[in-house]
């Protein structure tokens, strides 16, 4: 008995003769609380089938795919968060679920308080059946849109453990935090401050913040992103608030319809902003030559094959239409 799922259907080269095959991949809630995943490809050439699945956490492409896809969904806490008693519970069903280490775990219960715990639709429908069972009342909220996969050249991405460098961006999840962080640069040096930062918002509204420069794949630890870019803060007579913003990251290209996860961050951090990107990137990848381009004064042409652009944003389409 499957309550709730979620699937999509990729092209994928076949293993077998090279020809193009297509691969589906799924995620179901089996009995209304245990998590599935399943994929199958299939090759219209050599007629070759390949099957597998398992009742666990879906593995990192599958993953992926749903959430490019898809979207991710997100679930809160219906109690205030001062209510001592659902915070206890949502914690130990946060930890038994996730077999995370204590500090971790508080992360994840952080998301689902404030910006709200996201991941695929069934997991989310997971983590509510446990927490309903816990006596703990959640409710889902407005998504934001895609999340945003790194597209950028392969010797940039950091493997699959995220990268152990200094690259990764520091999470900003409070005003003091931003304040803390703000002051340190100050002391160094103003010249720091006085240029824009890279920015990633990751799939729990975490703002992370890294050196200009710093690529953004390395800032998000290769994971998958709401929002990426460069962000410019001021000092103002009520405290710190944001300047310029914009959405140019090669790495992850996202859209200009990603602002909401951007002002989100931002306005669970505390900072003032301008209400919208001040610095708009418009990428598009071309049908014809592959090339990805950025779109400037509004010219959809590639700037490789002088072919015309879509309209739509379309540098990552997963799913087949």
């Amino acid at each position: 008995m499957t309550d709730e799922g979620q699937g999509v259907r990729t092209a994928v080269r076949c293993p077998d003769c090279g020809g193009n095959a297509v691969r589906s991949v799924g995620q179901s809630l089996l009995h209304g609380r245990e998590l599935r995943w399943d994929a199958e490809r299939f090759c219209p050439r050599c007629v070759a089938v390949c099957c597998d699945w398992g009742q666990e956490a879906a593995p990192r492409d599958i993953r992926e795919a749903l959430l490019t896809t898809h979207g991710p969904a997100r679930l809160r806490l219906s109690a205030p968060p001062t209510d001592p008693a659902a915070t206890l519970a949502a914690l130990r069903v946060l930890r038994e679920g996730s077999g995370l280490p204590l500090r971790q775990t508080r992360e994840l219960l952080d998301e689902l308080r404030d910006f709200g715990l996201s991941g695929t639709a069934v997991e989310m429908a997971y983590w509510r059946v446990r927490l309903t069972e816990r006596g703990v009342a959640t409710e889902t909220a407005d998504g934001f849109g895609r999340a945003y996969r790194y597209v950028g050249p392969p010797e940039l991405w950091p493997g699959d453990d995220g990268g152990t460098g200094t690259g990764r961006g520091q999470p900003v999840r409070t005003a003091g935090e931003f304040a803390a962080w703000a002051e340190e640069r100050a002391e160094r040096t103003a010249a720091e401050l006085a240029e824009p930062f890279t920015f990633v918002v990751g799939l729990g509204g975490t703002l992370r913040l890294a050196p200009r420069r710093s690529e953004h794949v390395a800032c998000a630890g290769g994971e998958l992103v709401l929002s990426a870019g460069e962000i410019g803060f001021r000092r103002s007579r009520d405290g710190w608030e944001v300047e310029t913003v914009g959405n140019h990251s090669t790495d992850y290209c996202p859209d200009t319809t990603s602002w909401p996860a951007v002002a989100a961050a931002l306005t669970l951090v505390g900072l003032p902003h301008p209400g919208a990107f001040t610095h708009a990137a418009v990428f598009r990848r071309c049908p014809r030559c592959g090339n990805c381009n950025l779109v400037r004064e509004e010219h959809y042409a590639c700037a490789f094959c002088d072919a015309d652009l879509p309209e739509h944003w379309n540098v990552d389409e997963v799913a087949l239409p």
